[in-house]
C-alpha cells in the first residue's frame, strides 16, 4: 500500500500572500501546491504562478490541477512543463484533461467540442508532449494536430520527465489516463455543470470499480499497474463538530439529496479531525487512494496539516 500524501490548492488567496503562503505550506509537510486552469474566474497564470513557487521552495512539489488541452497547443505544454520539470529539479506534476467548462469555452470563444472529440484530442496532444520529452525530435500527423520534427523540449535527462496527472471519470479518459498517467484523479462523471455531476458513483465501491478498470486497462496497455497512484480531492473542506447545515448546503447547490452527500467519498471531509482521519484511512484501506487533495483556504492551512496531514503521514 502506497503512503498517504496530501496536497493544497488554496482558495481566495490574494496574489500578494502567495509567496508566503506556499513556503508555509511546504513548511507544514503538505506535499504539493496545486493551481487551476480557468478563464472564468479571476486565477493568475498557473504557469508563471508554480514557477514562482518553485523558485521559493526546495522540497514543495508544483502541480497543476489541471490545465485544459484546449487553451494552449501541445508544443507550449510540453516545452512550459519541462521548463518547469528543469526549474523545479524534477518537482512538477503536469495535470492536463480534456478540458469540462462551459464558462471557459464561452468566453474565449474556444468550441466546446464533445467529450468523445475532446479525449481524442488530448491522446493526440500527449504523444506529442511526451515524444517531445524524450526524443530529439518528433513528427505527428493527427485528426488534430500536425507537427513536423519539432526539437525537443529541453535538456531533460535520459528518463526523466514531469509525472503525468489525468484525472477523470469516464471510461473514455480513465482509459487514456492508464495509458499515460503516473497519478490518476478518479472524479465522478461530468457533463458541463454541478447538475449534471453523478456525486452517486463516488461511494467506495464505485471509486473501486473506476480504480480497477484503470488498472485493467493499464494492463492491456503493457503497464505496471502498480506504477499508478491514485488521487482524490476534496473540493469543500471543513473540520467542524456540526457538519450538517454544510452539508445541506452542497446537496442543495449541486441538487442531489443530503443522503448521496454523506454516501460520497467525494464529499466526506467534513466533521471532526478523528472523522476525518478515519474516513481517509478507511478510503485508503478500501481503494488504496493514496492521494489526496485539499482546497483550504490559507487560516485553514494549519490546522488541517496538524490534525489531519501529520498524524496520518508520521
Amino acid at each position: 500500500m502506497k503512503s498517504l500524501r496530501f496536497g493544497v490548492q488554496p482558495q481566495n488567496l490574494p496574489i500578494g500572500e502567495w509567496i508566503q503562503a506556499v513556503q508555509e505550506i511546504e513548511k507544514l509537510d503538505y506535499s504539493t501546491v496545486f493551481r487551476s486552469d480557468h478563464f472564468a474566474t479571476m486565477n493568475n497564470d498557473p504557469f508563471v504562478m508554480l514557477a514562482s513557487a518553485a523558485s521559493v521552495t526546495k522540497t514543495l512539489n508544483i502541480g497543476s490541477l489541471v490545465f485544459a488541452v484546449d487553451y494552449r497547443h501541445p508544443a507550449i505544454y510540453a516545452k512550459a512543463a519541462a521548463t518547469l520539470h528543469l526549474l523545479s529539479s524534477g518537482r512538477f506534476e503536469f495535470g492536463i484533461g480534456a478540458g469540462y467548462d462551459p464558462n471557459d469555452y464561452n468566453m474565449t470563444g474556444i468550441p466546446l467540442d464533445s467529450g468523445r472529440v475532446r479525449v481524442e484530442r488530448l491522446g493526440e496532444a500527449l504523444k506529442i508532449i511526451k515524444g517531445m520529452w524524450t526524443q530529439e525530435k518528433t513528427s505527428l500527423s493527427g485528426k488534430h494536430y500536425k507537427v513536423s520534427e519539432i526539437v525537443k523540449a529541453g535538456e531533460l535527462p535520459e528518463g526523466q520527465h514531469p509525472k503525468i496527472l489525468i484525472a477523470g471519470g469516464g471510461r473514455k479518459i480513465l482509459r487514456l489516463a492508464a495509458q499515460y498517467a503516473d497519478i490518476v484523479g478518479i472524479i465522478a462523471s461530468w457533463r458541463g455543470s454541478w447538475s449534471n455531476y453523478r456525486v452517486q458513483e463516488m461511494t467506495s465501491e464505485g471509486i473501486m470499480r473506476k480504480i480497477t478498470f484503470v488498472k485493467n486497462a493499464a494492463k492491456a496497455f503493457g503497464r505496471d499497474p502498480d506504477c499508478i497512484e491514485f488521487q482524490m480531492m476534496f473540493p469543500w473542506t471543513e473540520i467542524t463538530e456540526n457538519p450538517e447545515p454544510i452539508i445541506e448546503n452542497i446537496a442543495k447547490y449541486i441538487g442531489v439529496s443530503t443522503e448521496d452527500i454523506l454516501a460520497s467519498e467525494y464529499w466526506s471531509c467534513f466533521g471532526s479531525s478523528s472523522d476525518i482521519r478515519h474516513k481517509i484511512r478507511q478510503l485508503q484501506e478500501e481503494t488504496g487512494m493514496s492521494y489526496f487533495v485539499l482546497f483550504l483556504r490559507r487560516d485553514q492551512f494549519g490546522e488541517y496539516a496538524e490534525s489531519i496531514v501529520k498524524p496520518l503521514t508520521r
